[in-house]
């Protein structure tokens, strides 16, 4: 179009060359399979170097952008919901602002745990059965309060170094004073300190469980998580509003958050996933569901 209206009136210059049309045309291509404006209309500026085409350039691809939007999403997220990427969109979901939905309707309470002095062998089983890339560590002795968080990757280190103890350097760990948690152990290290540097060195490329060489005997053995552990993790309480815990998640851009109750307890885990808005759907309906099944029991 641009060619023949180029070629009708070629002499008094009503109509832009044919070089103007084909870019205002890739430009609209791009606007509609991207839907960006701003930092297209930059890119081409400086494609071309001339000034004299911004204003056409915003008009054209304002135009694409809001005429792709009437038919589907762009190409970028319809490539993240087909590769189920957990994205969260900057605004909260409509249906967390309709109805009243806590952090505890949401979270997952299937919670893998440790103990701040675990034993090898179960830190090992644990990674081995399950992906999860952050542990909740709790003291058991207090009934499950949240002492802090361990890493996989960091975990994974420690059991390829061996940086554990023998396993009669804490007898009574299980059979301790009852009610005195932590304070029972003391600040007496139990296994053997793996410097930070020495863990950080190997960036990006920490080793995989499948790395590790458990050996019979070392599943006995003592691994000492509370130098390692992170003991300010971010948390949020069970009973705080969904909006208040997906407005953390899109600030802090958290991967996880764990859920305690009242008393510091770890009582659930909520990750990226469980904000979406077909999760929170879910979550809400299997609310309504428990309280029509509990009106009829009654």
């Amino acid at each position: 179009v641009g060619h023949l209206l180029h070629k009708l009136d070629h002499t008094s210059g009503t109509f832009a060359d044919t070089g103007t049309y084909a870019l205002m045309g890739a430009a609209a291509v791009l606007g509609g399979m991207a839907r960006m404006t701003i930092s297209l209309t930059v890119i081409l500026l400086e494609a071309t170097g001339d000034m004299q085409y911004v204003l056409p350039l915003m008009l054209t691809l304002m135009a694409a952008r809001f005429t792709g939007n009437i038919f589907n999403e762009g190409l970028y997220d319809i490539h993240i919901q087909l590769k189920n990427i957990p994205f969260l969109e900057p605004e909260v979901p409509s249906i967390a602002e309709k109805h009243e939905i806590v952090a505890g309707q949401v979270m997952s309470t299937d919670v893998k745990c440790l103990r701040p002095v675990e034993r090898a062998g179960v830190v090992y089983d644990l990674l081995r059965t399950c992906r999860h890339g952050t542990f909740p560590i709790v003291d058991t002795a207090t009934s499950g309060t949240l002492y802090g968080t361990a890493s996989r990757y960091m975990l994974c280190t420690l059991l390829q170094r061996r940086a554990f103890g023998p396993p009669d350097v804490m007898d009574d760990v299980d059979n301790g004073p009852r009610g005195r948690g932590m304070d029972a152990l003391g600040p007496r290290r139990l296994s053997p300190l793996v410097q930070w540097d020495t863990i950080e060195r190997v960036y990006p490329r920490y080793p995989t469980i499948d790395d590790v060489d458990m050996r019979p005997g070392d599943r006995d053995c003592w691994l000492d998580l509370r130098p390692y552990a992170n003991t300010a993790p971010y948390t949020v309480n069970e009973t705080a509003s969904i909006q208040r815990t997906y407005r953390l998640f899109r600030t802090l851009g958290l991967r996880f958050l764990c859920v305690v109750n009242h008393n510091n307890q770890v009582v659930g885990i909520i990750t990226r996933k469980d904000l979406l808005p077909e999760s929170l759907s879910d979550s809400l309906l299997r609310g309504r569901n428990a309280h029509i099944s509990g009106v009829g029991l009654t």
